[in-house]
């Protein structure tokens, strides 16, 4: 074989490869954007439903399509349920993903109420299911009591409350606009949620998707979590793996669905909302 055929040869093969890196890396792009996307919850504000080193997949078409970027609807499957938990822009900084659940549907109104939560002027049931204890990111034992919650839908999820509160629940009377959602944190004295933000409703358009399985756990890091883009955690992520800094696989939460009661586990980590990034 000569030289020229070698290289017209050796050209073809580059160009078949790049065509498969091509097409492999737009059908995942494709995936990411429009069906399932994986997120890290980076805080406690979800205990004990999330912890803090949990990876979620997001269902990207729950409730319709959207175009990427612009958020424009262009078909509409479902609309979110109260009781969903949900990943979403950040009103207050829509850079930001959070991950919370929806407490209040559009014209509703939450009441807070000597820390009871009432919808539409109805006490939301809920049952003691007994102690709760975890470590926070400064390292403190904090005693909290786990509810079951019963929604008026019937939904049920497990909540926890505790005395040693980073944000003091206030009470307070919120109506829910039309096309706009009302989110809590599952661990409702220590979240970050509608009852403190400066723009205190999701809109319809913020939402990305509904999070529903946990599809890998671990504990690699015990203090605050600063503010990290996809690609700065990847490779912080790496290099606390390569340096085994991994202080605990957490195999029983792996597969894991976010439907109904959480788990017992205990020191469960950050207790502490720390906004920012959820990354991919």
């Amino acid at each position: 074989m000569s030289d020229t055929e070698l290289d017209a040869e050796r050209g073809e093969s580059w160009g078949e490869t790049f065509r498969a890196v091509f097409w492999a890396a737009l059908i995942a792009l494709g995936i990411r954007t429009f069906v399932v996307e994986p997120f890290k919850i980076p805080s406690g504000s979800m205990i004990p439903t999330l912890l803090v080193g949990d990876y979620v997949l997001v269902n990207k078409f729950t409730y319709g399509i959207r175009l990427p970027f612009v958020h424009r609807e262009v078909l509409d499957l479902s609309d979110p349920r109260r009781g969903d938990v949900i990943v979403f822009r950040y009103p207050d900084d829509p850079d930001q993903d959070f991950i919370k659940r929806i407490v209040g549907m559009p014209g509703d109104r939450i009441q807070i109420r000597d820390d009871r939560l009432y919808v539409n002027g109805e006490l939301v049931d809920r049952i003691d299911d007994g102690g709760f204890g975890y470590t926070n990111t400064y390292g403190q034992a904090v005693d909290a009591r786990r509810y079951l919650e019963r929604n008026p839908e019937g939904v049920e999820y497990t909540v926890i409350r505790t005395r040693l509160r980073d944000r003091p629940g206030a009470g307070g009377t919120w109506i829910v606009p039309e096309d706009r959602y009302f989110m809590m944190g599952d661990n409702r004295d220590n979240s970050a949620d509608s009852r403190s933000w400066k723009n205190e409703f999701v809109r319809e358009d913020q939402i990305k998707g509904r999070a529903f399985c946990i599809h890998w756990s671990w504990r690699i890091d015990s203090g605050p979590q600063p503010d990290r883009g996809f690609v700065a955690d990847l490779l912080h992520t790496l290099w606390q793996v390569v340096t085994f800094q991994i202080e605990e696989i957490r195999w029983d939460r792996i597969g894991r669905a976010l439907d109904g009661h959480a788990d017992g586990a205990r020191n469960a980590g950050d207790a502490e909302e720390a906004p920012g990034v959820l990354p991919d």
